[in-house]
């Protein structure tokens, strides 16, 4: 059998360098990895804006009777009124991160 041509200090020293390359393609893949997951966890949260509607008015009936003895000629109760009160809705619109807009 034929001698190595290395010596074993010259072995070991390459073994060594051949750990540290390794070492670092381990830690810089593993810090990318972090780095990746963190970056598209921001980008893919749902963005929640919400949006007030103009307040719409909607009709409510009060009905007003008139004491006793103040009916007109015809003995009729006095007239209904109509009165609007304003309702005002919110509404919450989600939007992903492909742009599609979803309102409730």
């Amino acid at each position: 059998m034929t001698p190595s041509p290395r010596t074993t200090h010259q072995r070991d020293r390459r073994f060594a360098r051949v750990r540290m390359l390794t070492r670092t393609i381990f830690v810089g893949s593993g810090v990318l990895s972090v780095g990746m997951v963190g970056y598209l966890a921001s980008v893919t949260k749902l963005h929640t804006t919400t949006h007030p509607t103009p307040p719409t008015t909607a009709p409510v009936a009060t009905t007003t009777v008139a004491p006793a003895g103040a009916t007109g000629s015809s003995g009729a109760v006095a007239a209904t009124t109509t009165t609007t009160v304003p309702v005002t809705t919110t509404t919450t619109c989600y939007t992903s991160p492909s742009g599609n807009t979803l309102c409730n």
